[in-house]
């Protein structure tokens, strides 16, 4: 048996090493590098560099001309390259000029003063993320007065902005269009803020999250489980809440099914009617408009009744409830951006990647264990 390894160190950048195994040979070429590109495209380093990033500063002719002639000579990102630049843009961040956008149709002022709604979270998630991997987040509101999706995509493209991030748009409401010139940008949108165009997402496990919040009742000894939201939230969530809630009701006994109370008809009346009719043990909700009315009729919670929400906020802290982690759902929707920037993509994906992120739970003083220590409810209906 005979093995050989020509390691010369001195030979210039297109040489081979030779190996040779019983009098096999194998030729395994040098990696092509932005030098090699440079050479045959017969343009400096720093323009390929630009080019393969699709600068702006580079013309399309060009960009697509190196790109091709990258890709044809077998051209691949040095990861360990691409690790040590993320390393010099973290300790550096202020100096590498590299921005992303965060989009949403409100002032920032407004936003910052919001305490009922995600979007503050969501741009403070997003923003300290970026700057942890190098970049800088800049806000933009496009509901300001003279602001168009064609303008907006104006002004990124002059700033050398190409990864941006879709907060909240509707209130819930889905979009069927919205006009950016997607083709030069990576994006993400947090939530399930449009139905047309479709982009990379993150947004809660709303399935996973009820599962979970039905499970943790059952086992503290609740047996007659309500669900009380506006019709609005569930369509929101795609109907995943309801998908949960049914689930659960197909699997219980027939003497513990509640109907749900998922209406339009979001009103002290209509709530009081379906409580009375049904008289849950505990219910499920997203605000606290429920406590309240509950309250205001003279019951006790969490005495008579407990109730629990699948969306626990700070300026309501004393319901017990599951937060959804919007900051971790944009710190998400950064590391996608980057992920795609990193890899020179750009325009809508022809198969969007959707990252479910999982709600944790926080503890309040509207509920309170039926069952005795260490009960474990013998019907399953989240078990992983």
């Amino acid at each position: 048996c005979f093995f050989q390894i020509d390691l010369n160190p001195c030979r210039p950048h297109n040489c081979s090493q030779v190996f040779s195994m019983d009098s096999a040979y194998i030729e395994k070429e040098s990696p092509v590098t932005l030098d090699i590109i440079a050479e045959a495209a017969r343009v400096g380093k720093s323009t390929v560099s630009l080019a393969l990033r699709d600068h702006p500063k580079i013309s399309e002719k060009t960009r697509l001309r190196i790109k091709k002639l990258a890709q044809d000579m077998g051209y691949r990102p040095n990861p360990l390259i691409s690790a040590h630049m993320a390393h010099v843009r973290r300790a550096h961040p202020k100096n590498t000029g590299n921005v992303l956008a965060f989009i949403t149709n409100r002032s920032q002022e407004s936003v910052e003063a919001d305490h009922l709604r995600p979007i503050r979270e969501y741009f403070h998630g997003a923003r300290n993320r970026a700057n942890a991997l190098g970049f800088r987040l800049d806000f933009f509101n496009i509901g300001d007065a003279g602001m168009t999706e064609k303008r907006l995509s104006q002004i990124l493209a002059a700033r050398g902005i190409y990864g941006i991030i879709i907060g909240p748009l509707s209130d819930g409401r889905g979009l069927e269009h919205f006009g950016l010139n997607w083709e030069n940008f990576a994006s993400v949108m947090i939530e399930h803020t449009f139905i047309q165009p479709q982009l990379h997402r993150v947004c809660l496990d709303e399935f996973s999250t009820i599962g979970r919040m039905i499970q943790r009742l059952l086992d503290l000894g609740f047996k007659r489980i309500g669900i009380a939201l506006q019709s609005q939230m569930d369509q929101h969530a795609n109907h995943l809440w309801l998908a949960g809630y049914e689930a659960y009701q197909a699997l219980t006994e027939p003497k513990n099914h509640v109907p749900h109370f998922i209406t339009d008809d979001w009103d002290s009346q209509a709530f009081l009617k379906w409580f009375t009719e049904n008289r849950p043990d505990a219910i499920i909700t997203c605000n606290d408009k429920p406590v309240q009315w509950l309250e205001t009729s003279g019951y006790q919670i969490p005495d008579d009744v407990s109730c629990v929400s699948l969306y626990w906020r700070e300026s309501r802290s004393y319901l017990s409830g599951l937060y959804q982690n919007h900051e971790l759902m944009a710190a998400n929707a950064v590391d996608l951006i980057v992920a795609q920037l990193n890899r020179n993509e750009r325009g809508l994906p022809e198969n969007p990647k959707t990252v479910l992120v999982q709600a944790e739970w926080r503890e309040g003083k509207t509920l309170r264990r039926q069952a005795s220590e260490g009960f474990v409810s013998p019907l399953r209906v989240w078990t992983r």
